[in-house]
């Protein structure tokens, strides 16, 4: 009967450590959890602000940048005209600006272009040679 007894206390003594280590095990399993979910959310900032990024400058910038370096293999229209793609297309971007530069310049521009030419833009003017003056040396004491 005492065995018994000593059997039974010990198998509750196990259950009610059974219980309480699965009760912490459950708290560090909810931790992790949400641990987790706000890693996730994170990650979920970070790639919108990226894919933001990518939409805002980086693609704007590369289709800029691919108008302004074949701009002496296209026509005046034709440079325009993707220009004000970009524009239509990125109207947030900062690249926008720069494409309405780009479009008064080469409407400024458009005088040099013929279609059996291509571009024949003005030869620069050589600027003078600066003449360096050497000031004199003036030597200066008190009381001279």
């Amino acid at each position: 009967l005492k065995n018994e007894l000593q059997m039974k206390n010990m198998i509750l003594s196990f259950l009610i450590l059974l219980i309480v280590s699965s009760c912490t095990n459950t708290e560090k399993l909810t931790e992790l959890e949400n641990r987790i979910a706000k890693i996730e959310n994170q990650n979920k900032v970070l790639v919108d602000s990226l894919n933001s990024v990518n939409v805002e400058f980086i693609k704007p910038f590369k289709i800029y940048e691919k108008i302004v370096l074949s701009e002496l293999e296209n026509s005046p229209n034709q440079i325009i005209s993707d220009y004000e793609f970009l524009i239509k297309d990125y109207p947030n971007s900062f690249w926008r600006h720069e494409a309405k530069k780009r479009i008064e310049n080469v409407e400024k521009r458009k005088k040099y272009w013929s279609e059996k030419d291509g571009w024949k833009l003005p030869e620069k003017t050589k600027k003078p040679e600066l003449i360096e003056i050497i000031e004199p040396m003036v030597i200066s004491c008190p009381g001279c």
